[in-house]
């Protein structure tokens, strides 16, 4: 408990200096949460229903930076890994017929972005891009009277992504993050960790 709350205190207190937001050799990790490009959450009422719900993407994210300044800015690699769930029910009441499917999605990327060097200590502008791997999970499953049908499947894709952000750092090692794009999400944000 006495390292925990030792922890929580140093990113916390804020110093009187800070060094410039992303360096060589500076390491970020990224928590948050963002909106899907693939799905969405309807419901359809018109004697049938349907309802499609979807939570995620939660992504982890971790960069590196790997060049001194070059131009106006700096260099980072990395890496992130995303999870997307999906639901989707329809009911039929006059035919008493069920369809329900849960799927998800597992993303892997890796990047490369440009960290711009505005002379804002706190604050950090980037554009990148990378490519990633995903792996979508479907179960569906049919119910009607008198037939029980249940289908299992995994597919494997795959592409580039573009994407650029802004991190803001309440004290050297803590603060939050927004980033949009093409890539795992179009749009997502959260905590951020510098060591």
């Amino acid at each position: 408990m006495k390292t925990i709350s030792i922890l929580l205190l140093s990113f916390l207190i804020v110093p009187n200096t800070f060094s410039q937001a992303f360096e060589k050799g500076s390491n970020f990790i990224t928590l948050g949460f963002g909106l899907d490009p693939y799905e969405k959450g309807f419901k359809i009422n018109d004697g049938s229903g349907r309802r499609n719900t979807s939570l995620g993407p939660i992504i982890l994210a971790y960069e590196h930076g790997i060049t001194d300044i070059l131009g106006i800015g700096r260099i980072g690699v990395g890496g992130a890994i995303a999870q997307s769930f999906y639901t989707s029910k329809s009911y039929y009441t006059n035919q008493n017929y069920e369809k329900k499917k849960n799927s998800s999605r597992t993303s892997i990327a890796f990047r490369a972005a440009y960290h711009f060097d505005f002379g804002v200590d706190k604050m950090d502008v980037y554009a990148g891009i990378g490519g990633a791997l995903h792996v979508y999970s479907e179960t569906e499953k049919y119910d009607e009277p008198g037939l029980l049908y249940k289908t299992k499947s995994v597919r494997v894709g795959g592409g580039p992504s573009v994407f650029g952000g802004i991190r803001y750092l309440f004290t050297p090692n803590f603060g939050v993050y927004a980033e949009a794009g093409y890539d795992i999400s179009v749009l997502n944000g959260g905590l951020v960790f510098k060591f």
